[in-house]
Order: structure tokens, then sequence, then C-alpha cells
């Protein structure tokens, strides 16, 4: 298949995405729609609707011959493809097929963008993650967020949801795909619901919804694990939603594993009030046999995680998926294109492996070879009990989550920033973003001094206090920066600092 023809299909993904939510904001009535405003019927036409277009749309975007069968006769694939749909509910594609020559290209959907159906019902997960009560880890977040928007493309950037916390209830995962991109280890000890682990768990969650208030609901229960791999995954998950007030959502590549266990997580997540989960697809039988096991309508709020290789997006280049490429860069000496997508981490917030008892204060980034499954690890730390969970926790926050620099920080920029001076200030900039400071004569020379990376705080300020300008000026300039994400934080990698 030629360039162009992947350039289409993926525009035409995205327009059957954009169809999809303009159904559902139609229907939002100026985003007051609930459940309880339309009649039974309408409801499941709606959702007949919509379960079916989106169908429609992951069997183009993961079979090969679908697409090209779609390309040659998009009238006679609708009426082959036993979808309730009509020709005229993707007609606006037309246009774009005709024109697939000219077409630009679109960058990766994120994976997060997805159905808001039931607003009501419905958790927005980034929303509650930047609700904490906790003004340090907030503003520590937000320059994560900041960080992230000049790192990667803005589609992979927006689509981070920063959540607070990731919990693992086993050691490993039992799938092994050979892409993972947080490289999860073979599946060891699971994290059972014993009395014993159930009090601890309650006494987790209790204590990160004290010390960090309703964004700890923005949490969830897997990371380089499977949930299903897990037998008492759903009372772990009940637990949750019992002290944080939300369900959280579940991503599994074992939907197939045990139909029945699978129909009744589902059904659990809409008794709590969420919808919105997520299976991955490995392969096209696997999607196949999906198929033939869950109506469209069953799978209405399941996000399908298409992996197969046939798919039209590629994978991020992070953990094993990333290991693979280098592979294959050492074997063809071919030059090793740059992916878009980086990573696939997704919280600015603490991990634990319940198993291990260990946390990790982490965020995403691009992968490389010092940070290979696109994760920063700040720092880390093993808990016994409660009171040694506090404890570090506490501690992580006040050593990596201050609100402005410290008098002993050393000023530098990213390693990732590109400087240039200019004649009033100066600025720093990627491919993605540029951040200019500017207007003040004394920005200039501030920037130089940071762009050197040798200064402290409390060494910087004489150096402009000498020359009449106050101490305030330069911390509020400094501060300014600090909060654009553009100074360097990145922690220490195998001995390495940046």
């Amino acid at each position: 298949m030629q360039v162009k023809d992947i350039t289409l299909y993926r525009k035409i993904s995205l327009k059957i995405y954009n169809k999809i939510e303009e159904i559902i904001k139609n229907k939002q009535n100026n985003e007051t729609f609930c459940i309880e405003n339309i009649s039974h019927g309408e409801l499941e036409k709606l959702v007949t609707n919509i379960s079916h277009l989106k169908r429609f749309r992951e069997k183009l975007e993961a079979n090969p011959s679908f697409r090209e069968q779609f390309l040659a006769d998009p009238d006679k694939t609708i009426e082959s493809s036993n979808l309730s749909i009509e020709s005229s509910d993707i007609d606006f594609l037309w246009q774009d097929m005709m024109a697939h020559k000219e077409a630009e290209y679109l960058p990766t959907l994120p994976s997060e963008r997805y159905l808001k159906l039931f607003k009501e019902e419905n958790c927005d997960v980034v929303t509650l993650a930047d609700s904490s009560s906790n003004p340090y880890f907030k503003a520590w977040r937000s320059r994560q967020i900041a960080r992230c928007t000049s790192q990667m493309p803005k589609p992979i950037s927006d689509g981070i949801v920063h959540a607070s916390v990731s919990f693992e209830l086993s050691k490993g995962c039992s799938v092994g795909c050979w892409f993972c991109g947080v490289s999860a280890p073979r599946l060891g000890d699971i994290f059972t619901y014993s009395p014993e682990n159930a009090k601890l768990w309650r006494e987790i969650l209790e204590l990160f919804q004290d010390l960090y208030g309703a964004a700890a609901k923005s949490g969830f229960c897997y990371w380089a694990t499977d949930p299903f791999d897990n037998p008492d995954y759903e009372r772990f998950c009940i637990d949750f939603y019992n002290i944080l007030g939300v369900f959280p959502s579940t991503t599994t590549a074992q939907a197939l594993k045990d139909p029945t266990r699978t129909r009744n997580l589902l059904k659990l997540c809409l008794e709590k009030g969420f919808v919105k989960n997520r299976f991955s697809i490995l392969s096209l039988k696997i999607l196949d046999q999906l198929y033939k096991e869950f109506t469209p309508e069953e799978l209405t709020f399941v996000d399908l995680a298409l992996q197969n290789p046939e798919n039209i997006f590629p994978k991020a280049s992070a953990g094993r998926a990333r290991e693979r490429d280098l592979k294959k860069f050492e074997k063809s000496q071919e030059p090793l294109k740059d992916a878009d997508q980086k990573t696939n981490a997704c919280v600015s917030g603490f991990l634990l492996n319940l198993v291990e008892r260990s946390v990790k204060l982490i965020s995403p980034c691009n992968a490389d070879e010092y940070w290979p499954n696109g994760y920063y690890i700040y720092e880390e730390g093993h808990f016994d009990n409660i009171d040694d969970l506090k404890m570090i926790l506490q501690g992580m926050t006040a050593r990596h989550m201050t609100l402005t620099v410290r008098d002993s920080d050393r000023m530098s920029f990213r390693r990732d920033l590109e400087y240039q001076s200019l004649s009033d200030g100066f600025q720093v900039s990627t491919k993605y973003k540029i951040h200019t400071f500017r207007s003040e004569i004394y920005l200039k020379y501030l920037g130089e001094i940071i762009h050197k990376g040798d200064k402290t705080v409390a060494e910087i300020i004489p150096m402009f206090s000498m020359f009449g300008i106050p101490k305030n000026y330069i911390l509020d300039s400094l501060n300014i920066m600090f909060n654009d994400g553009v100074l360097d934080a990145e922690p220490i990698s195998n001995g390495v600092q940046f």
C-alpha cells in the first residue's frame, strides 16, 4: 500500500471519530443531555447508531482488506458489513476519498480521545486529575504537562491524561506483547484479596484521598500488568469505588479469556456510573473473535486499542517496541525514523506495585537511552505498612513538588531545548513549541547564565543585584520559566545527571 493511501485512511478514521462526536453533541442539547432526557426507544436507537458506526471505523482502521474494499466500492462494503449504517452516515468521507492524492498527513489519534455519551455518568479523568486539593502536587503536575507540551506533537501531548496514580495488582503480565511500551516482565506474584491485603488496599486509597484529594479518583489499577491476571481485580475496583466514589477504568488484552467475566465487569462499570474501558486487540483473528462474541451495542463504551500489525497507526516507540526498532536499525543500517509518539505513559504522579510494595514518582517523557520506557522516575521507595507509605509520599512531595524555585536549585534548560539569544531576551525551542522571554534587558543575560547551567538561584541573584535589578524581578522570571517547564528537572538515570 502506498503512503498516500495510508494518509487517506488516517483522515477517514479521524472523520468518523468526529462524526460520532457530532452525533453525541447534537443529542446532548448544549451539554445538558442525560439519560433521563430521552425515551428508552430513542436511547436504544442512539446507541445502535453510535456503536455500529464505531465498529465500522474499527474495521476500517484494523483491516487492510476492508480498507481496500471500502476505497473500491463504499456502498457494497457497507452493505456487506452487517452493520446498521447507511451510506448517508459516511457520505462525508467521499470528498476525502476522491482527493486522497492531496490528503495531508494527520498525526496518530490519541487513544484517550473517546465517547462521552452519558456526560453526567462519565467521569472526566483529566478534570479529576487536575482537581487535587494539594497545591504542591497540583503545581508539579501542571509543570509536567507544560514540559510534555513542548516535547511532543500536540495530538500526543493532548491525549495524555496525566492521571495521579496507578496501582499494579500483580508483578508482571501474562500476555507478553512484543510492543509493550513499558516493558512488562513475565507474570510473577499476584496481590490477592486476602484480609490483610484488603485492609492495606483500603488504607492506601484513603491515604491518597487524604493527601491528594479528588485527584486520587483519576487513578486506575494496571500499568505493566493486565487486570484480568488478578482473579480478585473486581473486588479491588469495588473498594476503589466505595472509598473514592468513582469506578476505575480497565484496559485488558484478555477480554476473550472469560467472556462471562468480561460482560460482568462491563455491567458493573455501568452500574457504578463509569462507561469507558479499553480492550487491546493483538491480531485480526482476535478482533474477529471479539466481534462474534460481543455485539456492537455491548462494546459501545469500550475503546478498542487496535494493536494488530495491519493497523494503520504505528506503535509508540517505547519499551519493547523501541527495542525492536533499534534491532531493525542495527540489522539494516537504514536511518531510524524519528517516531511521533515515544511514550504510552499517562501518569504524572505515583506508580505503586502492591506485590513489591514499591512506590515511584513518575511522569511521561519521550523514550530514549536513558528512559527507554517513556517515563521519568523521579524517586522510588518501598514500604511495609501504611505509615511507611505516608512518610514516603510526603517526602517525595516535599522534595520534588515545590511551588517556586529554591535557592539551592541549579538553573539550566532542558537538554532537548535549543537556545537562541535575542537582542532583548532569549528563546528556547523544540520542533513543537517556542518559548520566548523578552522585553526586559536583563533577560538576555539571565538566559545566557541559565544556558551555561552552572549557577544556583542563590548565586544568580547577586549577579543582578549589584546592577540594581531587584531580587524579585529575577525570581519572578525564574518562576515563570519554572512553571513553563523549560528549566531542567530531569531526574538522575543510571547515575547520569543532566
